[in-house]
């Protein structure tokens, strides 16, 4: 099932504003880094500039990348394989309690096999049910998710451009304290000083924290990529060998059973539908394989988007 385009965005910014078009949402972002101007050489104008810059992220920024990371972790605790990953166990062990050779000298057991074979049909029909409920929802989610990750990471590369530029100008007001310290005689003078490099100090931990943060969200849109990607590949798989092979084993199923109502059925039959099982049980050991990974990417997801919440707080 491929996924769906989003529909076309009104025009008129005011609508939604979340949704406005990525150029134009770049461009913002990247006059906003550009906002301040460069101070002057002096060590306090250095350090207000820091403080206005490290106000303007913790006042504007950082909540704006909390509401984005909000939304991506609501979205992805909705998700839930428990239903898929027990349908798949189901159709495993329907598939292997099918005995297709009776025991020496007795006649093919019709009745048996019956029940045997509506034991698959209803584990097909199981996972048929919990694989079109995870195909829509990936079809439905998969646009929007991608552009809540974009967002993310606009806004972190943003907030990180302007924490190294506020991070260079600290540096240049060390040096420059560094200078006048060495000038300055007077007890009142050096106590001044002291007192402006421990408020650069400080204005340097709290931009430090600030990047740690944008560092948290770059590594859960890491984990955000994998996941998607291994959603992909389950619905792949899914789609494009667990179905047809499921629909293939109780076509063989049937055949052996409408044969045996009249008669054994022969050896090359049974052999068919033998292969026809094996299929079926390849491609649900791969689908299997592939939901426990992706169960482990969201969980990992999960833990990296609530550590980035984490990084949050300090910040509030």
């Amino acid at each position: 099932m491929t996924d769906f385009m989003p529909p076309a965005m009104p025009s008129k910014p005011s609508a939604l504003p979340e949704a406005r078009p990525r150029a134009s949402r770049a461009a913002a972002l990247r006059a906003a880094a550009n906002s301040i101007a460069t101070p002057t050489r002096s060590a306090s104008s250095l350090a207000a500039a820091a403080h206005q810059l490290l106000q303007g992220l913790t006042g504007k920024r950082v909540p704006r990348l909390g509401q984005v990371r909000q939304r991506l972790q609501h979205a992805e605790a909705s998700w839930d394989l428990r239903e898929l990953e027990h349908a798949l166990r189901a159709l495993q062990e329907a598939s292997a309690a099918v005995d297709f050779l009776p025991g020496r000298g007795r006649s093919f057991p019709v009745a048996e096999f019956r029940r045997q074979a509506d034991g698959v049909g209803a584990a097909v029909q199981r996972l048929a049910s919990a694989s079109v409920h995870f195909i829509g929802r990936h079809a439905a989610d998969a646009t929007a998710t991608r552009l809540l990750w974009a967002e993310l990471v606009m806004e972190a590369r943003s907030i990180d451009k302007r924490v190294r530029q506020g991070l260079a100008w600290l540096r240049d007001m060390g040096q420059e304290l560094a200078a006048r310290r060495a000038c300055a005689t007077a007890e009142v003078s050096q106590r001044a000083l002291q007192e402006l490099g421990r408020r650069g100090e400080a204005l340097e931990d709290k931009l430090h924290l600030v990047q740690g943060l944008c560092g948290a969200a770059r590594a859960a849109r890491s984990l955000g990529d994998q996941t998607q990607a291994h959603r992909c590949a389950l619905r792949n798989l899914l789609q494009e060998e667990v179905r047809p092979a499921s629909v293939k084993l109780r076509q063989r199923l049937q055949a052996l059973l409408e044969a045996g109502a009249a008669r054994a059925p022969e050896p090359a039959e049974l052999l068919v539908a033998i292969d026809s099982r094996h299929e079926l049980e390849v491609a649900v050991t791969r689908a299997a394989a592939e939901l426990h990974h992706l169960q482990a990417l969201q969980g990992e997801l999960a833990t990296q988007l609530a550590w980035t919440a984490q990084k949050e707080k300090p910040l509030a």
